[in-house]
């Protein structure tokens, strides 16, 4: 222990006379290891740390697996289907479902609009989650008819009701109905799946308002918790044999239809896992590269301690203890580096957290706790290790009689130049492979930029809200109210157009419906025609810019008393009527049949990655919708109009809030926000890395030339050119630097292939890319062979071997 002591305390000064040394080595540390922390924080929160719920490896999500019928693998449930799940399994302890739920608050302040769920009663019981004040929903609640409560979020109680203790039992105005305030939950509380929810009521009096809504009314997200025991592979099981009896007595509606089970924390997170995964791998290259140029600053330090080893080893060191006094310089290095790292890691999370975008799963759990710092302090001893071990074991070799004579050569020069030529190699492959990975995202960013959504975003604001039932019960009191609106918008200074729609694109919102054609057999049990749908007022595909193809758009003249229509995209023309004109057939939607008059083109509602969904829109008036979005286009600035249109929401209704008030070019960026957050991200550790590899080949090469200087200065005495010493210079780096760039290719094509859910349009052997790349890696560790080249051509040949 006392030698380790002497050992560390040498270190230190060997440290702190070496400044220069000191201050390059460590900055190198504090940026691998601190960024490394930092992601590894987010990783850590976001997909290794346990859902904050009792027994999370229990809870599930239940989806209805639509795919036999050529719709999606995750659907959510019908009112009966849910029940039967709920009644008839025997895996599940708790069985819940929930629906949003978007109330606007009155009665004091503002209106706001309060994100919120319809949930079962034993949701909060089945998450093992206890409220702060008060209670949760019992049975009885849960039933039609039964008196309104709510549960509200802590966030809720501080922001509107100022934390008033004697909160439980007041009364609340949501949407013009009287709920009673039974309890709020804790701080920390995120509800799943939808973890902006801020108040809570109970699911059932929902469903029964929703009748008739049969088993094609799919409206329904259904969580479940599995008994004890019981596993995936037999609660999946008794799943399919139900959806195949539920199947045999329903085929108009159930054919074909599946059920599958996804555990919760996947559900949560598995969009992100990809992306998160990359970036944890690509920052682990970033510390790679940066031990390899520690390891190279410490190679061309032992060069100038060869005397000093080598009178330590006269005086009886062993080779161990050399080996030892060398790894506890590395370790003391990686962990004063570990440790200001670690400072750095706790601006980078905050940087992180607030840069990262909304709807990121468990964002609000990212923090460094104490297994990140125990992955901090692994990872700087490893990190000393790794790049302390090679330099202490070259230099504990050591030729006593050679090293201790006046002006002996370095003995194991041969050896380090070596060793520092691989590292350089290393170097320049981990940088190329993350190169290639940022510019495959680049590319792909940019043709996601390229994308057309449908419609036209510039010189657009969307400004959302809903009309509560109770006071808006009749169906053309709707209608009457968004042709007011409108009217009222339009007339605006400024305002070109402004229209409504219940399904804004690129929301995700909305929901599909069957339907058959006039003239044709009906749809087959288990194939049915689908389609996407929106209410629309007049002037909508004006206010958003989307393109009528043929036939024409709704007018004023499609009231309540006019005959029904309906406009239908392009991918609803090209799937339902490839060879013929739709314009003029009808869509039979049970006893109501609707022509179609016109064909707009496709516009994308789930994201520009996926392909447009065939659609149909209906008149507003003909179709009233309780909550819509309004676009409004015009040739000023649109965000300020903001307050004159929520002075004419609040002109025709005071007691309606506005919610969502942003441009339509805020939409659509936020739509790439993943793909923009990743990109950074990569796109400065591909830059550090570049910036980390050119630094290592001009060490080299730098640190070469100062040892080849006789060499170079014989050359010259015998005639050697300026040109030719530059060329031999530039040779021995370039080499080193070819040689990385072959190894880089070949781990760029495995990164490529794991990165391949995060590109759009572009292949994961994309040509350019992986020629572009290389070339510009060259071009910069080309430019830092060059300048110590040019230096060696400087070297009086006199001097050199005067010295010699």
């Amino acid at each position: 222990m006392e030698n380790l002591i002497k050992d560390f305390r040498y270190a230190l000064r060997l440290l702190y006379k070496n400044p220069g040394f000191t201050f390059v080595a460590l900055l190198a540390l504090t940026l691998g290891i601190g960024a490394n922390t930092a992601i590894f924080s987010v990783v850590n929160s976001v997909l290794l740390r346990p859902l904050p719920f009792k027994d999370p490896q229990r809870l599930v999500m239940i989806w209805e697996d639509y795919r036999q019928r050529s719709g999606p693998e995750h659907e959510w449930f019908s009112p009966p289907d849910f029940k039967d799940l709920r009644d008839q399994t025997q895996s599940f302890e708790h069985v819940t479902t929930l629906l949003g739920w978007l109330p606007t608050l009155t009665g004091q302040d503002e209106p706001e609009d309060i994100s919120g769920a319809a949930v079962s009663h034993d949701t909060f019981e089945m998450l093992g989650v206890e409220p702060q004040l008060g209670r949760t929903f019992s049975a009885d609640e849960d039933r039609p008819g039964a008196e309104r409560v709510a549960v509200i979020s802590h966030r809720l109680w501080q922001r509107r009701f100022a934390g008033d203790p004697n909160i439980i039992g007041k009364n609340l105005a949501l949407s013009g109905e009287n709920y009673t305030v039974i309890g709020v939950m804790p701080r920390k509380f995120l509800f799943p799946i939808l973890p902006d929810a801020d108040i809570w009521r109970t699911s059932e009096p929902v469903i029964a308002s929703l009748n008739p809504c049969g088993r094609g009314c799919i409206v329904l997200r259904v969580m479940g918790k599995l008994n004890r025991g019981v596993t995936f592979a037999a609660a999946r099981a008794e799943m399919e044999s139900l959806s195949k009896q539920t199947a045999e007595q329903y085929p108009d509606t159930n054919k074909g239809v599946s059920a599958t089970l996804v555990p919760l924390h996947e559900e949560l997170v598995g969009d992100v896992k990809p992306a998160m995964l990359v970036l944890l791998g690509a920052v682990g290259l970033v510390l790679l590269i940066a031990c390899a140029n520690v390891a190279n600053l410490l190679l061309a330090r032992a060069a100038s301690r060869e005397k000093e080893v080598a009178i330590r080893a006269a005086l009886g060191a062993t080779r161990l203890r050399l080996i030892r006094q060398h790894l506890t310089e590395s370790l003391v290095l990686s962990v004063l580096g570990g440790a200001s790292g670690l400072l750095v890691a706790f601006w980078l999370v905050d940087v992180l957290v607030s840069f990262a975008p909304k709807g990121t799963p468990r964002v609000e759990e990212i923090s460094i706790d104490p297994g990140v710092l125990a992955f901090t302090f692994a990872t700087s001893v490893l990190t000393g290790i790794a790049f302390g071990l090679a330099p202490a074991i070259l230099s504990s070799r050591t030729n006593l009689t050679r090293s201790l004579k006046e002006g002996g050569r370095d003995t194991g020069a041969t050896s380090r130049a070596r060793v520092r030529g691989a590292l350089v190699v290393s170097e320049v492959a981990l940088a190329l492979t993350l190169m290639v990975g940022a510019g495959l995202l680049i590319k792909s960013f940019l043709n996601l930029e390229r994308v057309d959504p449908g419609f036209n975003p510039r010189g657009t604001l969307r400004v959302d809200m809903g009309l509560p039932r109770t006071r808006y019960a009749d169906r053309n009191q709707r209608a009457v109210f968004y042709k007011q609106l409108t009217e009222r918008v339009a007339a605006l200074p400024g305002v070109q157009s402004a229209g409504a729609v219940s399904s804004l694109p690129l929301s995700g919102g909305g929901t599909d419906s069957g339907f058959d054609i006039e003239g044709r057999p009906p749809a087959e049990p288990g194939h049915p025609q689908v389609a996407w749908y929106s209410s629309v007022t007049p002037n909508y595909f004006r206010a958003m810019g989307i393109r009528l193809l043929s036939g024409r758009e709704f007018t004023d003249a499609d009231d309540s008393f006019s005959p029904k229509a309906v406009v239908i995209s392009e991918a609803m023309a090209k799937r339902y009527f490839p060879d013929e004109d739709p314009i003029g057939k009808h869509l039979l939607f049970g006893s109501d049949a609707r022509q179609i008059v016109g064909v707009m083109a496709d516009v994308k509602f789930f994201g520009l990655k996926l392909d447009a969904r065939p659609t149909m829109y209906f008149p507003e008036a003909q179709s009233p919708a309780g909550r819509m979005s309004l676009i409004v286009r015009t040739d000023l600035d649109p965000l300020s109009l903001a307050k004159a249109v929520r002075e004419q929401v609040s002109a025709l209704d005071r007691d309606l809030a506005v919610s969502n008030v942003m441009t339509m070019n805020e939409l659509v960026a936020s739509s790439l926000a993943d793909s923009k957050f990743t990109l950074l991200l990569l796109g400065a550790f591909a830059a550090v890395a570049l910036a980390l590899s050119a630094i290592g080949v001009y060490g080299v090469v730098s640190f070469s030339v100062t040892q080849r200087s006789h060499e170079i200065g014989v050359r010259m005495a015998l005639g050697a050119q300026i040109n030719d010493v530059i060329k031999l210079i530039v040779r021995q780096g370039m080499t080193l630097v070819i040689c990385g760039v072959a190894i880089g290719l070949i781990a760029a094509f495995a990164l490529s292939r794991v990165m391949e859910s995060l590109l759009f349009g572009v292949s994961t052997t994309d040509v350019v890319t992986f020629i572009a790349t290389p070339l510009i890696l060259t071009g910069v560790a080309l430019g830092a062979c060059f300048v110590p080249a040019r230096r060696a051509t400087q070297v009086d040949p006199m001097e050199a071997l005067r010295c010699e």
